[in-house]
Parts: C-alpha cells; structure tokens; sequence
C-alpha cells in the first residue's frame, strides 16, 4: 500500500475562535504549525491547512480546537467527554451472516442541536477519517443517521443485491446493484463489494448500505437531535478506534453519549470503548532522545498541553493518560514526541558537531545508483513500497505455505504484521491496483528485505523487477538479468529450481561464482489469480548488498564476495 493521502480540510476561523476561545488568529496558527499542520491559503473567513494523516483527531474543528486548548492551557486534562446515557446500553445491534465486512461498532448520541454549520463539519469530519484510517473505506466506513427515524431491531447482515433501499440524495427506490452502476458513490466504491452487499437493516427496511451510501430515510438535517452512528470494516481495532476519535469530536459540541450493545452469534461487545490507555514513560529518555535536559515538573506541564493526563510514579517517571482519541500513541516515543511539541522545536539550540566531516556516498548507494541507471534505461519505472507488509502477502497469496517471517509483536492491523522477506509480492500487489494503466508494465523497487535465522535477524538491499503485458515471459526477465549485469561488470549464471510461487520449468536461480543471490521466473497462474492480476507477469529478485545485523555486530558483503541470499 502507498502513504496515505495528507488531508487538506477547509477551517473557518471565527469557528476556530470560538471553538478554542482563544481570539488572537496568530496564536491560533502557532498550534497549528505545532501540530505539523501547514496553513496553504486565507481567503476570508476561511483557512486552508494541510494536516499530517497520523493525527486523525485534528481531521475536524472540534478535535483542532480541543488540542490548541490544551496547548494554551485553557483546557487541560480532559480526557474523557459527555456522559453516558446510562451505564448499560439500551439499544442492541444484531449481526448475522456478515463475511464480507465483518466488524462493526455502534453509538448513540443524543441531546444534540445541529446547524447547517455541525452538518458540515460532521461531513468533512466523516470523509477526512475515511481518507486517513478508513483507507478510502476499504478498511473502515462510516454511517450517520437521524436514530428517530430508525425503528428497532436493527439488524446488519448481507442481503441479496435485487433488494432495494432509497439512497441518498435520491427519491426512488434502487436495487443494491443498481446502485453500484447509477449512483455517484456506487461507481466510485463499486470495487469494494463484490458478490455480497452489506447493509443495516430496521424494521421499515434497509437504511444503510455500507460502505457506499446511507438512505435517504435517515439523512440528518437540522431538526435532528439524536445521531445512530454506525462503522464497519475489515479490521475490528481500526473501525474501534474510528468511532472512538469521530465520538469524542462530536461530544465536544455537547450530546450525551449512549453506547451500543453489538451482539453477534456466539459473542457480544459494548462499543465505544473510551477507556483511556496508560503508558509509562521516565522523563530521562526525553533528555536522552531530545538533548535538552528538563525537569519532572517541566516534564508535567508539557505532557499537560498536549491533553494527556497524568499519574506521578516517582521522581523520573510517569504514568501518562493517554485519551481515547489518541489512537496514534503507540509507544513511549509518541509521548517523547508530543513533548517536543509542546517544548518547541525553536526553543532547542543548534550545536555544530565536534568533528567536522567530508560525506560522500557509500560503496552500496554508488553500486544502487548503477542498477537505478541501468534499469531506467531500460524503460523501468521505479517504484517504493513499505517495507513493512501481511503475513499473508507474503506468503499464502505467493502459494507459500511454511516461511520464516519477521513478526511484529503488537501489529496496528493485519495489513502490516511483518517485515518482508522479498519485495516480489509488493511489486505484485502494485500491478493488483494499476491494472487500469497502459501495457506493457515495467517497475522495479531496490530496498530493504529482513530474513530471522535462529537468533539473529539478517538485512539486505534487494533489486525486484517485474514485467507484465499479455506475453511476458522467462525470456524478457533473462534479458534484463543479462544487460543489467553486463553493465554492473558481473557473471552471473542459472540453475533450474522449483519454487511454488513461479510456473515449474520457468523459474532459475541466479548465481555469482556459485553463490544464490536471487530467483528468476514467471509468476504462477494461481498467484496472479490470488492478486486480482489479469496479465502474465515475469519476475527477477536479486540481492547486491547484505547488512547483517547478528550479535557479533555488523558486517557488509556486495555480491561480488561471498554473498548466499537466504530468502529463497
């Protein structure tokens, strides 16, 4: 998957004073640019600003005015929001027969009074959180609806695509794949509903149908006053904390809180779940780390304008609170960070290093540089993925069955669980979403791939290259092998070898001076079904640089040594 889009929303700045209470605007666009937000333009009333995606709470004039209160000190330590309706939920959400999106969560919020100004917000709200962890609602997708015009039990579950809903900004009755073809939502998320179509059930029929429109039955207008907010997606923690940044937002305009009871067939859940998180952190690392030496009580007041709460332990620790809606704070660095912020990066002076030093590029970025030139005179484009990647990509989607793979311990979702070993099924998955570009494809990616043998973890720079269009073959993957070697000055030759991702009888491995350094091959049909690819694809992935990183220490090889690529 690519970085995720930087959100550029639209703020009206006597909202902003209003919401923040603060009336000096310079002050205002101080936080801002804190915060790593960037103002692009001032047209009026109205501001520009470009926020960082991993700060999804800021995505709306409430979450921004809540953070730059906190910065200033007008609003500190607030960690939890609204009240609850009561302390056990009176609605229930029942979930039956849904595979295909099949996690949800649910809130209430009532006692609200909406404007013309809360519906606009609460749209760009809704759509940069789509954008950010929704991931362009392939991952997460949100629903909001009048809850007065719904009328229990609510069902969510999968339905035939001949059943009909009237959709929004529509006044007739459409079947689920009319939708798909005719409405302007449904041809743009038409790929995220294959064969079954999820919807959301009441007892006058379907109200919404996620996740590409909500019905017209449920629009929220200003005479709302209670919202049903309702999320699903393909990932169960991050449509948890989805609902969790988008309630705690709404709060900030009042409402009171009402949680949902989601009862699925062999278990039930409570959501939202705002719970603060708790980390500790010891004020020396932020010395450490940050080379500004500050003391406990300093420590405090920077974690307080930045919202958290605090639990004194000692002397140079700290329990940190961490609000529910700081779903980015994922390790006590995330803390350290926010610190910084709050100190000022222009308040840390500048220190020449005591030595003074001459760079030049290393042996392994000269030798890149070389395959970079070669292949791009080739006619490859290149390309950069992460490194970090699923389990499963790299693995069962290759028709892989037993590997060693680097695991993370505590994954954010099943997309990125591990570090790769190969870069192949990367350029695989690039192809899966450019099917709609001219043929031929040529792209190539140079980076890093981490093998774990026994105790240690081995790095290395790989070369993948990759070709596709309607006759790509053995034969085109071996004429690029033959140039780019010839040009890099190296012999290199090749064995017969059966691996399970490649077609028997048209894969090899690369060898230097008897040495394995790669694969060569022609991808396997049922691969390319697994990645929705629809043309042959031939495949070179070799090593040229292995950093090793065991508990003996660091040890670099070029190819041209005694290099073994272990990933095969």
């Amino acid at each position: 998957m690519g970085g995720l889009d930087v959100p550029t929303l639209s703020f009206n700045i006597n909202d902003l004073m209003r919401f923040t209470r603060i009336e000096s605007v310079e002050k205002i666009f101080y936080a801002i640019r804190q915060f790593k937000g960037e103002i692009k333009s001032i047209k009026g009333e109205e501001i520009i600003v470009e926020l960082e995606p991993d700060r999804p709470d800021l995505l709306s004039v409430e979450g921004l005015s809540r953070a730059v209160r906190n910065f200033f000190g007008v609003e500190l330590n607030r960690t939890t929001h609204g009240s609850l309706y009561s302390d056990e939920p009176r609605i229930e959400v029942y979930v039956k027969d849904a595979k295909t999106r099949p996690y949800i969560a649910c809130a209430i919020i009532r006692n609200l009074t909406i404007d013309n100004d809360f519906i606009k917000s609460l749209m760009n709200m809704q759509e940069a959180l789509h954008i950010t962890l929704g991931r362009n609602r392939r991952k997460v997708a949100i629903g909001i609806h009048d809850y007065d015009k719904i009328v229990p039990p609510i069902i969510y579950t999968e339905v035939d695509g001949d059943e009909k809903m009237i959709p929004l900004d529509m006044y007739e009755e459409m079947s689920l794949k009319e939708i798909l073809v005719k409405h302007p939502k449904g041809k743009a998320y038409s790929t995220l509903v294959k064969e079954a179509y999820p919807v959301y059930i009441d007892k006058k029929g379907i109200f919404s149908f996620p996740p590409i429109i909500n019905g017209e039955r449920t629009r929220v207008n200003e005479s709302t006053r209670n919202l049903f907010i309702e999320l699903t997606g393909i990932d169960e923690k991050s449509v948890e904390q989805t609902l969790n940044v988008l309630v705690c937002n709404i709060l900030e305009r009042g409402g009171i809180l009402e949680k949902v009871a989601i009862k699925y067939p062999n278990f039930s859940k409570i959501t939202p779940n705002l719970t603060p998180k708790q980390m500790r952190i010891n004020i020396e690392m932020f010395n450490r780390l940050i080379g500004v030496k500050i003391s406990l009580d300093e420590a405090l007041i920077l974690l307080k304008r930045m919202g958290y709460g605090i639990r004194v332990v000692n002397y140079t620790e700290v329990d940190v609170i961490i609000p529910p809606y700081r779903v980015d704070v994922l390790h006590p660095v995330d803390i350290i960070e926010d610190m910084l912020i709050s100190y000022g990066y222009e308040n840390i002076t500048p220190e020449l290093p005591s030595i003074m030093t001459v760079g030049k590029p290393s042996l392994i970025e000269v030798l890149e540089g070389k395959i970079r030139e070669l292949l791009i005179g080739m006619g490859f484009q290149e390309v950069m993925t992460f490194t970090l990647t699923s389990i499963a990509s790299q693995t069962t989607l290759m028709n892989i069955n037993n590997a060693n793979v680097l695991k993370l311990v505590n994954p954010i979702s099943e997309e990125y669980n591990c570090y790769r070993f190969w870069i192949t099924p990367n350029l695989l998955r690039f192809l899966s979403q450019n099917k709609h570009s001219a043929y031929p494809q040529k792209i190539f990616e140079i980076g890093y791939v981490a093998i774990p043998l026994e105790e240690d973890i081995y790095v290395q720079r790989n070369t993948a290259v990759a070709i596709s269009y309607s006759k790509a073959s053995f034969t085109d993957a071996k004429e690029v092998l033959v140039s780019l070697m010839d040009g890099l000055g190296v012999e290199v030759s090749l064995e017969q070898y059966n691996h399970p991702s490649f077609i028997s009888g048209r894969v090899a491995i690369v060898k230097v001076k008897d040495k394995c350094i790669g694969l060569i091959g022609e991808i396997h049909p049922k691969v390319l079904i697994n990645f929705n690819i629809e043309m042959p694809v031939s495949i070179l992935e070799f090593t040229h640089c292995q950093p090793t990183f065991p508990s003996k220490g660091i040890k670099v090889k070029t190819f041209k040594d005694d290099l073994t690529a272990k990933w095969l």
